[in-house]
């Protein structure tokens, strides 16, 4: 999802081959026919399946590039409003790529990248969003001098004055959110116990900048994400081990398009399904939990890591896993993605608490997942009653 190569002048230049191919046939509005398993779960676009219009399927969003391609086409409210209730989860993508050998979700960012080069009005919330991580590093609002707040009381080395083989990434929101929080501690903990030999940033880690990216801001996101991967590259580590999926997704497959990273990109289940593997990490103790699995659009789809997860869970003794009727690569989206949350609080929330209904359709009473914005937007839903935990959280638990 990184090839994306761009015009100074116009992004929908990039894609108008695809854009121009489109045979709407359809076929992204749901997951893979091959695989449908229950009539009730079938759609994959978030926005269409809430919105019912073709515009707000990757379909209409391909019309659209076309008419601003021709100038038949001007910039309304409307389309302000399709143009962002998109959570860019790649469901259309994930479909097209098969079936049709195209890229909607290419442009889908064109098309984004395009607004904010013409300057329209951004959607709500968008303004503070950007000043913020403009002005303090993440999207918060929230000081840098508490970026480090997670690790207080944990002696944890610092890679840039201490050999280490690989730097943990937190992410803005595990850092900052105070729920949250643990999912980094958490994680530095079980990392210290298998013997990995880690070091962490603390308050002077930059945002990745996913978020601009995902709301079209180019140039700010590629300003942050270069000054991110100077310093990144500057340390003398051959991992960067991640919490965040969105993190993930882009220093993985975004950053090569900006130069790259000296050091592998793998996310912490990656790791941690290596060391229970290695013998490293023993799960001893039994977790009596039904759970279910919420495969994060950015791990997933983007990143392509299906099975670690799935394994970590099945080595879990007393643990019984039972899977979505949408899962892997169509797997529905939480609802956080591509600024939703920000801008569309109302349709976000929709989204998540029709993952969670899923979830709950399996009879499963734990939902679990791999991501702090999954986590933060799924566990907001209180009906249907379903917990929402991260996966290493059953881990440690398991560890004892």
């Amino acid at each position: 999802m990184s090839e994306l190569t761009r015009n100074p002048f116009d992004p929908l230049m990039q894609v108008q081959k695809d854009a121009y191919r489109c045979g709407k046939c359809m076929l992204c509005k749901w997951i893979d026919h091959n695989e449908m398993t229950d009539s009730e779960f079938m759609a994959i676009c978030p926005s269409g399946a809430r919105f019912r219009y073709e515009a707000y399927y990757a379909s209409g969003r391909q019309e659209i590039a076309r008419g601003l391609l021709e100038g038949t086409l001007d910039y309304t409210d409307g389309l302000q409003h399709v143009l962002f209730t998109c959570t860019e989860c790649g469901g259309c993508q994930a479909v097209c790529a098969d079936a049709g050998n195209k890229n909607p979700l290419k442009t889908i960012v064109a098309l984004r990248e395009r607004a904010f080069r013409d300057m329209i009005a951004t959607p709500p919330g968008y303004e503070t969003l950007r000043k913020s991580l403009q002005n303090y590093e993440n999207p918060w609002q929230q000081p840098r001098s508490r970026r480090d707040a997670w690790m207080r009381r944990m002696r944890l080395s610092d890679p840039r004055r201490e050999k280490v083989e690989a730097l943990y990434f937190v992410g803005c929101t595990a850092a900052y959110d105070p729920k949250l929080q643990e999912v980094a501690r958490i994680t530095a903990e079980i990392l210290t116990r298998a013997g990995v030999s880690f070091g962490v940033l603390g308050r002077d880690e930059l945002c990745c900048g996913s978020t601009l990216l995902r709301i079209g801001d180019w140039e700010t996101y590629e300003e942050m994400a270069q000054r991110n991967r100077e310093l990144l590259n500057s340390l003398d580590v051959g991992r960067i081990i991640t919490s965040c999926s969105g993190c993930n997704s882009v220093l993985r497959e975004e950053y090569p398009e900006i130069g790259g990273l000296s050091a592998e990109v793998a996310h912490s289940l990656e790791i941690v399904d290596e060391l229970i593997q290695a013998g490293k990490i023993k799960l001893k103790k039994q977790v009596k939990k039904e759970v279910t699995y919420h495969d994060p659009c950015h791990l997933g789809r983007y990143s392509g890591v299906y099975d670690a997860p799935r394994r970590i869970l099945e080595a879990i003794p007393g643990l019984e896993f039972v899977e979505m009727p949408r899962n892997r690569q169509n797997a529905f989206c939480c609802g956080a993605g591509g600024g939703v949350r920000t801008a569309y609080p109302e349709f976000s929330n929709w989204v998540a608490a029709e993952r969670v209904r899923e979830a709950a359709s399996t009879g499963s009473t734990m939902l679990v997942t791999a991501c702090p914005f999954c986590e933060q937007n799924l566990g907001g839903i209180k009906k249907p009653k379903v917990e929402v935990v991260d996966i290493l959280k059953l881990v440690r638990q398991s560890m004892g």
